[in-house]
């Protein structure tokens, strides 16, 4: 054989491997979604089989297991797509470069808080076990790091633009989340909530305000959380320096 053919071999090879690497992550795909929409309808506690996921995705029961190795290999993958998915809702509105500290602060609880009222049986399938990447603990708590991790760059990189010492905010992040989803989670749950949804989200809004200003000035640092938060980051360094100057 020629070079040039045995090239044209390799490179065919290569077109039908990615062509097939495609084709079984859209299958997967389906078979997840699928596996979603029926956690959605069904009742708490309630069984679902593989055979009925299959059916739904319109594939074949053996398909599904040439995908995952056995029941408990999906259910962890399917905590892992709901995870990705939640998370990349949330990084979007934790996008500082809109908004103040107050409005990030709320439509990021926000955002929370109807995921957990419209997906009920889903936030307690997180909940009931790990994901495909962590298996000694449960997916909302993979999650909360995650999205407290999240956090805690964003503060950090600021704190360094600024020369500021990041040990300040060191458990921010993580009191936050943890005061956040635990609240909602007991909201979500209680059948006749003392408040309704927009009350909670500006309480924990606020709550949450509180405990980061505390840090912020643990710092020497006071800022406006009701202004635009690219303009307070662009001044902090001089409020930064001013205050080394004034101690």
């Amino acid at each position: 054989m020629s070079i040039n053919a045995e090239r044209a071999v390799r490179r065919s090879g290569s077109g039908y491997r990615a062509r097939w690497e495609g084709h079984n992550s859209a299958r997967e795909k389906l078979i997840l979604r699928a596996a979603v929409e029926l956690l959605e309808e069904s009742s708490p506690g309630a069984d679902i089989a593989v055979q009925q996921v299959a059916k739904r995705a319109g594939l074949a029961k053996s398909v599904v297991y040439r995908r995952f190795s056995d029941r408990e290999d999906l259910d962890r993958r399917v905590r892992s797509y709901l995870v990705e998915d939640f998370a990349a809702m949330l990084d979007a509105e934790l996008n500082i470069s809109e908004g103040s500290v107050e409005e990030i602060l709320t439509r990021s609880i926000q955002s929370v808080a109807e995921w957990m009222s419209e997906h009920p049986r889903l936030h307690e399938f997180l909940r009931n076990g790990p994901t495909a990447d962590e298996a000694n603990t449960d997916a909302v708590s993979s999650l909360k790091a995650r999205m407290a991790g999240k956090a805690r760059e964003i503060i950090g990189s600021v704190a360094k633009s600024i020369e500021v010492d990041e040990s300040a905010f060191r458990s921010l992040s993580t009191a936050v989340v943890t005061m956040v989803e635990g609240t909602l989670t007991q909201w979500v749950r209680d059948p006749n909530p003392d408040t309704n949804q927009s009350e909670v989200v500006a309480d924990l809004a606020t709550y949450a305000w509180y405990v980061l200003d505390g840090a912020l000035q643990s710092a020497g640092l006071i800022i406006d959380p009701t202004a635009e938060l690219v303009t307070v980051i662009n001044q902090l360094p001089s409020l930064a320096s001013d205050d080394a100057v004034t101690r």
